[in-house]
């Protein structure tokens, strides 16, 4: 896990830096703030995906399982790596945002203006310098921070960009122009609705119908109001309660002191909370039957097992196959369990309301349950 966790640190802050020296670069060339970047945040993924490369070849040198590279052949794969890594990034973006983030068509040598031969030249030698002066200091940098404190950094780090990935991609897609329709038809019906009963009640009522218009409720009406949600709740989750292989998840710990059953209601309740709140209108039984199953792996990933070592990346994909076993879930619910860790499962992208609500509530409650707040903020345990 702490290798893991290593690289997660490592890709965000190469990805942090790449953000700096495109900015810097393309504000002086442009004469005028330049934010580069797929995302709101200060990072550019593209440069975090080529460090790692550079930190995998780094650690088989290290461990004697490659020859120290002369910088000729370290220039030469810089070039490669660039031109890999660009090309198909700037297709996928075009194809599902409509938009060039980069384009080098003026530039001599380029192909289809997604990455051309000088840039290729400038990405070699930056990769000399990120192997050869970077990423030793930054490994030893990492070395000496114990493992809760690499958790909690990396924790947060995914945290931080999943909220910012997901709002960038909400921005760029219908999703929120979608969101805000849905909320300006109810807001109308519902206005709709209070106009009707002002114009048959008595200015007795104005006061109590007002308060239903802008809804609020007193302290009284919000408590039974919270009743009633964890009512609901907990009637889509009966069946569930009942499963002994669900039990099972219990056994293992998943965050802190949270085990794994706790962390899916956790996640179950947060996913229910905002799909209410914020009048979504997922389908309910999908999502709520998604989140509870989402980490169905049933075993425990803090042991010293090779086979966990990977963890982070597969545990989704074996909780999706134990849930459809057990449970028979829809291919929604599948997606969405498979989703769930986006975007350090960077190629599974959460494709429907249900699988993008779980995924924000999941890196919510894997946050809260670390640092141990889970009581203050309304979580079990």
């Amino acid at each position: 896990m702490i290798e893991l966790n290593r690289y997660i640190i490592a890709f965000f802050l190469f990805g942090f830096l790449g953000w700096v020296w495109e900015s810097i670069y393309c504000t002086i060339r442009e004469r005028k703030w330049a934010n580069r970047g797929f995302l709101y945040g200060p990072i550019c993924p593209i440069y975090g995906f080529g460090t790692l490369i550079g930190l995998c070849i780094y650690d088989l040198v290290k461990a004697g399982y490659l020859q120290k590279m002369e910088w000729g052949m370290i220039f030469f794969i810089g070039c490669v790596i660039s031109m890999v890594l660009e090309y198909p990034t700037s297709w996928a973006l075009e194809k599902l945002f409509k938009a060039r983030w980069w384009d080098y068509s003026d530039f001599p040598l380029n192909i289809n203006g997604r990455t051309s031969v000088p840039t290729s030249v400038a990405f070699g030698f930056a990769a000399i310098l990120v192997m050869e002066f970077l990423i030793p200091p930054v490994d030893r940098g990492l070395s000496f921070l114990s493992e809760p404190v690499l958790n909690i950094l990396a924790l947060i780090l995914i945290s931080i960009v999943s909220v910012d990935v997901t709002l960038t991609i909400s921005s760029l897609t219908n999703f929120r122009n979608y969101v805000a329709f849905l909320d300006e038809e109810f807001q109308n019906h519902m206005t709709n609705i209070v106009d009707q009963i002002y114009e048959n009640q008595k200015a007795f009522y104005n006061k109590a119908i007002q308060r239903i218009a802008v809804f609020k409720l007193t302290g009284r009406k919000n408590r039974i109001a919270k009743r009633l949600r964890e009512k609901q709740f907990l009637e889509l989750l009966k069946e569930y309660y009942q499963s002994d292989v669900v039990k099972q998840m219990d056994q293992y710990i998943q965050h802190g002191k949270t085990t794994t059953l706790e962390h899916c209601e956790n996640v179950a309740w947060i996913s229910y909370l905002i799909n209410e709140k914020l009048h979504l209108n997922a389908d309910e039984k999908e999502l709520i039957e998604a989140a509870m199953l989402h980490d169905l792996y049933l075993y425990d990933w803090h042991d010293d097992d090779p086979s966990h070592k990977n963890h982070g990346f597969t545990h989704s994909e074996i909780a999706c196959t134990n849930a459809e076993k057990h449970f028979g879930i829809s291919e929604k619910e599948q997606e969405a369990i498979r989703s769930h860790m986006w975007p350090l499962n960077i190629t599974k992208i959460p494709k429907s309301k249900e699988a993008l609500i779980i995924c924000l509530a999941d890196k919510y409650c894997a946050l809260i349950e670390t640092i141990r707040l889970n009581k203050r903020l309304g979580l079990r345990k």
